[in-house]
This record gives structure tokens, C-alpha cells and sequence, in this order.
């Protein structure tokens, strides 16, 4: 990230929300396109499959690094904040994406493929609808709180800590990293990807990882 938003909790987060909102998005108008006639072609149907996959690994990851590491940070700062409630919300998007992660394994099988593609619907359809208002409570809660309580260098320190936590977390890299990068607009893509090595950048992602995602190009920004 650039030294503006490097140091910036809220930018950080506002990032990985984005990228998570505009992925719940288009994984629903994509399964809803797969059930029209003409969709089985090979490298669609793949590169699907791949970004649902990457989207319900990147929405996990991202709740571990809150529920370990931001939360618990926030809770002595505002302890009347409601952050078992997002626990808890956490927690009922985790069944939903473990009903998302079972239906993609019955569908790469092609056993009941339509009836489980109206199931992803339904389930990936339920998550968008719990995403918004859960991270709203989170901004209103304590995201836009950080800059009045956090000090710029603790707000370094913290964005790197959940930066690492949070690429740890979210496999297969192949695949998730180019999600998390192409799931933003070019101008906070450059933002977002500053503080990442360059090896990642410059040769795992557009050259050792490409065959490995490309599949998904059709649904994330050029």
C-alpha cells in the first residue's frame, strides 16, 4: 500500500470488503448464468468454479484475521462494541460457506449438476444478502473509529500483521491472490498490492500461477 494507506486501518479494510462485495456479486450472476442453456463449456464452467472458490477462501480467511487478531485488539479500545455479535455473524456465514465448498466438490463429480446449481444459487445468494449489513455494523462500529484512537505507527504495524495473517490463510494462493488483486480497479489494485512482495507481483502471479487461474479472467476486472 502506499505510505497514505499503508498506515490506515480503515483503507485496509475498505479494500478487503470490496473486493469481497464486487466477488459475492458476480459469483451470483455467474452461477445464475451457468444455468442457461450453453454454459457447460469447459472453461467457463472452470473458471466459475475456481473464483466461488476463492471467494469462500478469501471471506474465511478474512473473518480468521478479524475474530483473532482485529477484534481482539478493538474489544480493550471499545468494550461495549458489539463484536460477539459479529462473532457470531461470522460464524452463520461460516455454514454457509461450508454448504458452498460441498455443493462445488458434488458439481466437479456432475452428479445432479442442475439441482445442485440451484443450490449454490440459494446459497450464495443468502451469503450476499448477510454480507452488507454485517459489514456495516463493523464500519459504524469500530473501522471508522481506528484513525481517532489508533496512532499512525501502531496502524502500520497492525495493517501488516493482518495483511500476512490474511494471505496466509487464503488458499490455494494460485488462486486467491489473483482474486483479491482483480477484484479491484486498477487504481486501488496499485494501492492495495504495495505492500506485497515483489516475486509475487512481478513473476508468481502473471507467470509461475497463470495457467493455474486464468480460467477465472472472465470474471474479474482487466
Amino acid at each position: 500500500m502506499s505510505p497514505s494507506s499503508e498506515a490506515n486501518i480503515a483503507a485496509s479494510f475498505n479494500f478487503i470488503h470490496n473486493i469481497i462485495t464486487r466477488g459475492l456479486k458476480v459469483s451470483v450472476q455467474g452461477i445464475q448464468g451457468a444455468r442457461q442453456p450453453g454454459f457447460q463449456e469447459q472453461g467457463s464452467r472452470e473458471g466459475l468454479f475456481n473464483y466461488i472458490r476463492a471467494l469462500s477462501s478469501v471471506v474465511n480467511s478474512h473473518h480468521l484475521t478479524e475474530d483473532e487478531l482485529a477484534f481482539p485488539y478493538f474489544r480493550l479500545l471499545l468494550p461495549t462494541a458489539p463484536f460477539d455479535f459479529l462473532m457470531n455473524g461470522h460464524r452463520e456465514m461460516v455454514k454457509l460457506l461450508t454448504e458452498i465448498n460441498e455443493i462445488l466438490a458434488r458439481c466437479e463429480k456432475n452428479d445432479q449438476e442442475a439441482a445442485d446449481a440451484a443450490n449454490l444459487e440459494s446459497a450464495l445468494v443468502r451469503l450476499n444478502e448477510f454480507w452488507p449489513p454485517h459489514i456495516q455494523v463493523e464500519w459504524e462500529e469500530f473501522i471508522s473509529k481506528a484513525d481517532a484512537l489508533v496512532p499512525v505507527a501502531e496502524q502500520l504495524r497492525l495493517t501488516q500483521q493482518f495483511q500476512e495473517h490474511g494471505v496466509k490463510h487464503a488458499v490455494p494462493p494460485y488462486l486467491t491472490v489473483p482474486f483479491l488483486l482483480y477484484n479491484l480497479p486498477l487504481d486501488e489494485r496499485k494501492e492495495f498490492s504495495q505492500g506485497m512482495p515483489a516475486e509475487l507481483l512481478q513473476n508468481l502471479v502473471p507467470i509461475v500461477w497463470k495457467e493455474k487461474w486464468e480460467a477465472m479472467q472472465p470474471f474479474l476486472l482487466s
